[in-house]
Order: structure tokens, then C-alpha cells, then sequence
């Protein structure tokens, strides 16, 4: 996963491998649609382990990108990180 943190001058860029194991907690999730888009609706949930939110996962309708926001960046194998000044 590439993740992108703004900060005030830069963006700081992390690329992350995330464990399957932490993937596979969406069998068990409860998604469900969000937002007031017609048509085709996005969905959305928390992914939970053991009770505690590890991220939120969100499927868009629009463009049918995948989304996972809030990661628990310590659950998994930072591959390279790097700033590009803005």
C-alpha cells in the first residue's frame, strides 16, 4: 500500500506490506453503504481484531478504487519511505 502523510511542506510517502493476515479480517466485517451518492453506492466498515479497530476499509462507488484509512502502520512491514516537498 502506498501511503501518503501531509505535512506542512512535504508529503511523506510510505510504501507498506500489508500482512494477509491482517487483510483477511474483512471476511468477518460488517460493511455496509455510505454516503448520498445515486446509482452505484460505496461501502464501508471498520475492520476489527480482538474488539479493537485496526482500520476502516471503503469501497468506492464512483470510481471502484479500494480505500484503507487509520492502519495500524505498526502491524505492518514498512518496504521505503521518502519525502517530495510541495
Amino acid at each position: 500500500m502506498l501511503r501518503a502523510v501531509w505535512k506542512t511542506s512535504r508529503i511523506h510517502y510510505q510504501l507498506l506490506d500489508i500482512p494477509l493476515d491482517l487483510l483477511r479480517l474483512m471476511e468477518g466485517a460488517t460493511i455496509a453503504e455510505v454516503g448520498r451518492r445515486e446509482g452505484r453506492k460505496s461501502l464501508g466498515g471498520n475492520i476489527l481484531d480482538s474488539g479493537k479497530t485496526v482500520f476502516r476499509v471503503h469501497f468506492d462507488g464512483a470510481d471502484g478504487k479500494c480505500q484503507i484509512r487509520g492502519l495500524l502502520v505498526g502491524r505492518c512491514k514498512m518496504l521505503l519511505e521518502w519525502d517530495q516537498p510541495i
